[in-house]
């Protein structure tokens, strides 16, 4: 460890102290911020917990201190009452106005259970809510976890065996005597219907409809277009039609494989242009299939059936898997970090089996 990463872990854990003079069970709570950037999937994992907050404290409102990767997820969210932004570092000042727009609000308890920074505590000291709840961290980046750090009112622990995220995020709610809380999923969607994707998805009506997500934030949890194009052809059936999701610069490339490969089960994506229509449409499918990404909170969200494909390694096929009704998690035989040697005739057994098709 270098003289500067010395320097900061000691500020940090100097800086970061503070004497509570009475206790979270004595006060009401009017008002709660909860503290959650990261990406979308973070977001839709956050919405169980909004929502047993409201039903906990119904006349308190409920802000989000969110990023620029996800604040747009809570657009639809009724347990929300405002959301804050954290800026790009080119941006500094904007996100120390919203600091204190936070600050002006005399937050009664903020709630963070993002990854221990020494800059989240700081910003999280500057907002000045009355008591600050969050998860205990992990020591590796600092020598220390947020149980040193008194400004933290109560953390709560990781538990050793590995929990989905959601039933882990919601431990915090214990510290406020919310017990046996709902970890079902949700995804609230816009109360209009786009009327482009009723048309879109008239022609399939007399289908069950596979949805198909090949992509994902990073390659290795990527198909790869040799196994989209196995896959698509093992999915082969007369009653079966596949439909693809892609960004829109991807549109030509699926265009492509389907006519270059003969395809005929698999339709053109539909162009969506936001993250809620690429929702609407998987509202309305038998099937999702998808690697480890936000398209299976989503699906888990709208409680629609879904085979994900994770690493092998429980902190990826337990911590986020799917939690529809119907949900299973697949993973390779090896230990590898990729889905290279994902089985793709065991994906096309269960999907069949899901839809009951005899093949």
């Amino acid at each position: 460890m270098n003289l500067k990463q010395k320097i900061k872990n000691f500020l940090f854990k100097k800086i970061v102290q503070k004497k509570y003079n009475e206790k979270l069970s004595d006060i009401k709570i009017n008002s709660i911020l909860i503290i959650r950037d990261g990406g979308i999937g973070d977001a839709i994992c956050s919405y169980p917990l909004l929502r047993e907050l409201k039903n906990s404290f119904p006349s308190s409102k409920i802000d989000v201190y969110a990023s620029l990767n996800n604040h747009f997820m809570y657009k639809y969210v009724p347990w929300v009452n405002k959301v804050y932004i954290k800026q790009k570092k080119r941006h500094w000042f904007k996100t120390w106005i919203e600091l204190f727009k936070m600050r002006n609000n005399n937050y009664d308890l903020a709630i963070d259970d993002t990854v221990i920074r020494f800059h989240r505590s700081i910003y999280t000291m500057l907002i000045n809510p009355k008591f600050t709840l969050a998860s205990i961290g992990k020591k590796q980046r600092y020598g220390f976890d947020r149980s040193e750090l008194s400004f933290y009112y109560k953390v709560y622990k990781i538990p050793k065996k590995i929990i989905h995220i959601v039933d882990e995020r919601l431990k915090v709610l214990e510290f406020l005597e919310i017990n046996n809380p709902n970890s079902q999923m949700t995804f609230p969607l816009p109360k209009e219907k786009n009327k482009e994707i009723k048309e879109y998805l008239k022609k399939y009506k007399k289908y069950k409809l596979i949805g198909l997500n090949t992509d994902a934030s990073h390659k290795a949890r990527t198909l790869n277009t040799e196994q989209i194009i196995k896959l698509c052809k093992l999915l082969n059936e007369k009653s079966v039609k596949v439909i693809p999701f892609c960004v829109p610069n991807k549109f030509n490339y699926f265009k492509d494989l389907i006519e270059s490969n003969n395809l005929n089960n698999v339709e053109l994506p539909f162009k969506t242009k936001n993250i809620y229509q690429a929702a609407e449409i998987l509202n309305e499918l038998d099937l999702l299939i998808t690697p480890d990404t936000s398209f299976v909170h989503i699906a888990s969200g709208l409680n629609i059936p879904t085979i994900g494909l994770f690493w092998n390694d429980p902190s990826k096929y337990i911590l986020c898997a799917p939690k529809s009704d119907i949900a299973i998690a697949l993973t390779p035989k090896g230990t590898e970090s990729n889905l290279e040697n994902i089985n793709l005739t065991e994906i096309k057994e269960n999907a069949f089996r899901i839809l009951d098709i005899k093949k």
